[in-house]
């Protein structure tokens, strides 16, 4: 399989803090940054550990409405209070609201082009 990655070695541009919200264990989350494939939180104060299947619950911007998804995803890292989380498929609500998330969101800025 023949996958092409930006300068960083991602798959996915990754976008910055843009009121980006996600309830993973019924909680809800500000996210750090996110691209297509997952997502940062740098305020997490949960229970659990690198390798922990979870499912985000809900997705949505801080000024709008949140949209039920189901989207089955796996930590990938945990350090003190940051978690990251890859998305290990995406429901048709999800992909549609992440493909329109930065005009849906308010204006971010790229961390990394691509």
């Amino acid at each position: 399989m023949n996958q092409e990655f930006n300068a960083e070695r991602r798959k996915h541009a990754r976008h910055g803090r843009m009121g980006l919200i996600v309830r993973v264990g019924g909680l809800k989350y500000e996210v750090s940054n996110w691209s297509m494939g997952g997502f940062l939180l740098e305020e997490y104060d949960g229970s659990l550990s690198t390798g922990a299947l979870v499912t985000v619950e809900e997705i949505g911007c801080a000024k709008t409405q949140m949209y039920q998804v189901q989207i089955p995803a796996r930590v990938v890292r945990l350090d003190d209070r940051t978690m990251a989380v890859n998305y290990l498929s995406l429901d048709i609500q999800a992909y549609e609201f992440l493909t329109n998330a930065l005009t849906q969101c308010g204006e971010v800025r790229s961390l990394v082009e691509g």
